[in-house]
């Protein structure tokens, strides 16, 4: 009898959950596109890739804030466009969380909150001399997490970012550890 409760012990304490993290960090790559929003002559509404990696603290089960870094790679119109071409993205956010439970593991994610970004652009009209702008602009995003007792938790994203001259939309796919 004592051998059946300690195996029962070994087998519910990996299954149990646990919901006192408050720290997590993360790691993920995606898909996305960007939107030319601007009437200037640039050459940037593309797929790309990108990785992102974040950092998240929540006061409560159900609220917190986020800090992250995106960076976006923009391949297409590099190869097939003239004048001024978009190459890359790199962004930084701040967002509060709100995080629905839809079951004991399983979380729908609402973000919403500003980013820092750099656009790269190329101007292949002029020698391909390369030049930047940089602006802060809005975030919003939607997404959902499952989180595992071990402290790991998986995550599909959606991220809006609205800049000055562009929008993206980016899904991504995550892996986070919480702590």
């Amino acid at each position: 009898m004592k051998a059946i409760l300690t195996a029962a012990c070994l087998l519910i304490t990996p299954i149990s959950f646990a919901s006192d993290y408050h720290h997590a960090l993360s790691i993920g790559a995606g898909i996305g596109d960007t939107n030319v929003s601007s009437d200037r002559a640039i050459d940037g509404d593309d797929f790309q890739t990108h990785y992102d990696l974040a950092y998240r603290y929540h006061f409560s089960p159900e609220w917190g804030v986020e800090v992250g870094y995106m960076r976006q790679d923009v391949f297409l119109t590099n190869l097939f466009s003239f004048g001024n071409q978009l190459d890359d993205v790199d962004s930084f956010r701040a967002a509060a969380l709100y995080t629905l439970p839809l079951s004991q593991r399983n979380r729908l994610i609402f973000k919403l909150g500003a980013n820092q970004y750099r656009l790269k652009f190329t101007d292949t009209d002029n020698n391909d001399r390369k030049f930047t702008d940089d602006g802060t602009g809005l975030l919003a995003g939607l997404g959902w997490r499952m989180e595992f007792a071990s402290g790991m938790d998986l995550g599909l994203t959606y991220h809006y970012q609205a800049m000055d001259l562009l929008d993206t939309h980016t899904f991504t796919f995550a892996l986070g550890y919480r702590f």
